[in-house]
């Protein structure tokens, strides 16, 4: 008997096998199949009254489940408002909030339970992490391993939480016999007893609707005939039971129930009668399928016992036994397991002190979980005192950080460059403007006087020279000013420009001493661009009445430069 409440801690907006009391705030709904323990509310009037007036609330069930459900008049209001899934295949589900607006998307996949026809197990994937509710399931063990969506790739997905089906979690059901055993052992009594005359017939003491299709269809394959139930309804979609079943009693084998509304009935009566069509009295013994009462014998037992002059009881269970839980959890090896039933005997308490075992360390497991979200760096914090920062606490995970961010604005910067003053980072966009400059602005003086801080870096803001120290106070260090292309891909734009216009400058040099140190003043004849002037970014127009500098002029504007000495040009005049 299920006693899961309905909610999920990770998924509070769905509801699961239980549709009343806070369920009713749900924002979908997840059947596993169609026993009543599962189905508290389902037909309830308030649930009803929502549905009236709701577009976005649905419930979610595999086909099977589906047909099972609307063949019952009661739950036929469901029908625009059920979603029958394909087993194992995730689907997207949005949960809306149809007050706010508010949306939740969940990714649900449908593993097969093996409890009944249509039962599932509901693999729930979303921001706050994998989450399994098994609702019933019986799983021999191994079978976990051959669930491929329990899996990405070739390792178990990271399984938060498992809301388990721990009906027989106590080590009193060890080990249940599985369903071929106990098929076997029944078949054997059916073919000893129905051999004797036509007269002799086998009850089905089955005490749920459905869910011992298993036995009806392996029986009648086995004795060719049809078992007699009350009705075809149930199975009137589902043509591989279909063909299993009759409401036909003129056959030796039965799983007709009794009225709800009787009490107690012997073993050797028949719900549809003692009697054959003509009147000759009936031979009957009673199988019944139960687990429960196995758990409580204190020796070992057979699959069947007889346990009156014509009843029998036999160890079928839906369920897993003690140990094949203990083989799944084992090879899912979940954070949390939270049980969705009490064993009869047993407390909450003792059920989950039982499981602790079971749940992975977190602590000591390689494999972390972290719920999905957006990734962001984190910018390293920053303790400024006064007008300079204290980079008294930075260290190698700042530096890469910064790095980082760098790259990502497509900036560099220089090792070990220390800002000197309290000004905010400059903006490239100043740089690279895309106003165009006129004759006027290009071509007024710019003064030099206060230089910009050391090793400016791409976030300083534009003082002065917007050109970087390339130059230090010994002429004999200067660096030769002839560099390939390939070494400027190291340098900052700034410096390649500045580079390339003294590559330029002494070229224009040589070509005017070559040409017997003639200088042109009106510059009617372009030669074609060096290699240098084609690499650069943008051209640099010649200024009318001015001459090209030599050697000599060069050096006198490098030494200035390298002083922080102001360069000012005379109109009307060529020297500097």
């Amino acid at each position: 008997m299920s006693s899961f409440a309905g909610r999920m801690k990770e998924y509070p907006n769905m509801s699961l096998d239980r549709f009343d009391r806070e369920n009713l705030h749900a924002r979908a709904y997840f059947l596993s199949h169609c026993h009543k323990d599962h189905m508290k509310g389902l037909k309830g009037p308030l649930l009803k009254r929502k549905l009236k007036f709701s577009l976005t609330v649905k419930l979610y069930c595999s086909f099977v489940t589906k047909e099972l459900l609307l063949s019952n008049p009661k739950y036929a209001f469901w029908e625009d408002h059920i979603v029958a899934l394909e087993l194992e295949s995730p689907t997207l589900i949005t949960l809306i909030d149809e007050a706010s607006g508010e949306r939740e998307e969940l990714v649900v996949t449908l593993l097969p339970a093996g409890h009944c026809p249509g039962s599932v197990m509901f693999l729930v994937e979303g921001a706050q992490g994998t989450v399994l509710y098994t609702g019933d399931f019986r799983l021999a063990k191994g079978d976990a391993s051959r669930i491929e969506l329990l899996h990405s790739g070739s390792r178990v997905k990271d399984i938060k939480s498992v809301y388990l089906d721990s009906t027989f979690y106590d080590p009193r059901f060890y080990q249940i016999p599985s369903r071929e055993t106990c098929l076997h052992a029944i078949r054997g009594l059916v073919q000893d007893w129905v051999s004797r005359s036509v007269y002799h017939t086998v009850w089905l003491n089955c005490k749920a609707a459905y869910g011992y299709e298993y036995l009806f269809t392996n029986l009648g394959d086995e004795f060719h005939t049809q078992i007699h139930v009350k009705s075809l309804d149930m199975f009137k979609k589902m043509p591989e039971i279909l063909s299993h079943v009759t409401t036909d009693r003129a056959t030796q084998i039965h799983a007709c129930r009794h009225p709800k509304e009787e009490g107690f009935v012997p073993a050797s009566r028949l719900p549809c009668g003692s009697s054959a069509s003509d009147g000759t009295p009936l031979n009957i013994i009673s199988i019944k399928p139960s687990t429960m009462w196995f758990g409580e014998r204190t020796q070992r037992t057979k699959v069947i016992i007889r346990t009156g002059a014509s009843s029998y009881r036999a160890c079928f269970s839906f369920h897993s036994s003690y140990s094949e839980i203990k083989d799944f959890l084992s090879y899912l090896q979940p954070i949390n397991i939270y049980p969705s039933v009490i064993p009869i005997g047993r407390t909450y308490a003792d059920v989950t002190e039982l499981l602790k075992s079971m749940c992975r360390d977190v602590s000591s497991s390689a494999v972390i979980y972290r719920p999905l979200g957006t990734l962001k760096r984190t910018r390293p914090e920053q303790h400024t005192h006064g007008d300079y920062m204290d980079c008294t606490e930075s260290n190698d995970d700042d530096e890469e950080e910064r790095d980082l961010e760098e790259e990502e604005r497509g900036g560099e910067r220089d090792e070990g460059s220390v800002s000197n003053s309290g000004t905010p980072p400059p903006r490239w966009e100043e740089f690279f403007t895309t106003e165009i400059l006129t004759d006027s602005q290009t071509s007024q003086p710019h003064s030099c006087s206060d230089t910009s801080p050391s090793h400016s870096t791409p976030n300083q803001p534009i003082t002065g020279s917007q050109t970087p120290e390339l130059f230090v106070d010994d002429y004999a260090k200067l660096p030769s000013p002839s560099i390939p292309l390939s070494a400027g891909r190291g340098l900052s734009q700034a410096e390649s420009l500045l580079i390339q216009s003294e590559d330029r400058c002494q070229g224009d040099a040589l070509t005017n001493l070559d040409a017997g140190g003639e200088e042109s003043g009106s510059h009617t004849h372009q030669s074609e661009p060096t290699e240098s002037q084609v690499s650069s970014d943008f051209d640099i127009p010649s200024t009318p009445d001015s001459h090209t500098p030599g050697p000599d002029d060069l050096s006198d504007l490098y030494r200035r430069l390298a002083a922080g000495e102001e360069v000012v040009t005379r109109t009307g005049s060529q020297s500097l």
